[in-house]
């Protein structure tokens, strides 16, 4: 069938652009979004291997010690530790984000007859499309912690899979499902509309959206980041604790997410919800501002093609 979509920036509302086919849009949502989950991997990984540390561990006091500490110990190569997961699985996660993103975005503005989302309606729909991409970034982000937390266990990443996956099945690589879902479904509400309402802001008068200068997409995209992450990381504090816990059902320190909760606040108290808040931040903005700046830009490139 046909759909209605915007003309390049297919997550903000700019109105009604050209009629599509259904898997040309599908095509540039799966493209522009491997490509903004690629480019998210350079910048923010080595901060996202100091945030997993902090967040499983008590060693660290601050930041810059979990920093040093790994570079001392490993190098460069170890804060780029497990980024074989993401790298691979970011792209997968981010085809699978902005497509439910923007099939839902249709589906409403079809229903409701209207060429553009309410500020409310497009936080619904991000948690539509939260709901979609927890299925690919539950075990995307359970492999990396793994090979984060416990390196000398596996040989790579694909050893990691298969050696989960042989042992335990469908049911050991979504290890920490549970908290995954808990917090992406209001965090990407947040996460998009932060970046829609950040952009309209940044628009000059009689800007078009998809018109936006560089700077101005990536000022929007790590506010974007921070919306996700700011409100919702104690659920991730959470996720992590279970995802780095041992494979073996039996061997686990966690066995649900209720128990999760009560050894995190027994040990550390709610201060214990904020390990590794520092490192989770600094990481937000120029992880997601190079995120949506892959997947905008690569929208814009297709449109110029003529798609």
């Amino acid at each position: 069938g046909i759909v209605y979509i915007d003309r390049r920036n297919l997550f903000v509302d700019m109105g009604i652009g050209k009629e599509r086919p259904y898997w040309v849009v599908a095509f540039m949502d799966i493209v522009g979004g491997s490509v903004g989950g690629a480019a998210r991997i350079p910048p923010g990984h080595p901060l996202d291997t100091v945030k997993v540390r902090m967040q499983t561990t008590t060693k660290y006091k601050n930041m810059l010690q979990c920093f040093m500490d790994v570079l001392k110990q490993d190098g460069v190569r170890g804060l780029y530790r497990g980024a074989q997961s993401p790298l691979f699985g970011m792209a997968a996660l981010n085809a699978t984000l902005f497509l439910a993103f923007g099939q839902g975005r249709s589906w409403v503005l079809k229903g409701t007859g209207r060429n553009r989302l309410s500020l409310f309606e497009k936080m619904y729909v991000g948690w539509f499309a939260g709901i979609w991409c927890t299925f690919v970034e539950g075990p995307v982000d359970f492999f990396k912690c793994q090979l984060q937390m416990r390196p000398k266990e596996y040989s790579g990443f694909w050893n990691c899979v298969f050696k989960i996956a042989r042992k335990y099945g469908i049911r050991g690589i979504f290890q920490g499902l549970g908290p995954s879902m808990c917090r992406n479904v209001p965090a990407y509400g947040f996460f998009f509309t932060f970046n829609d309402v950040t952009k309209k802001f940044l628009a000059s008068p009689g800007q078009k959206i998809e018109e936006l200068q560089a700077w101005k997409v990536l000022i929007a995209g790590a506010l974007g980041g921070l919306g996700f992450w700011g409100i919702t990381y104690p659920i991730d504090v959470v996720k992590s604790a279970m995802q780095s816990d041992n494979i073996d059902p039996t061997k686990r320190k966690y066995r649900n997410m209720k128990r999760c909760f009560s050894q995190i606040y027994k040990t550390s108290g709610l201060k214990g919800f904020y390990k590794g808040y520092t490192p989770c931040m600094v990481r937000a903005g120029p992880a997601n501002a190079f995120a949506f700046f892959g997947y905008d830009y690569s929208i814009r490139a297709m449109e110029y093609a003529g798609l």
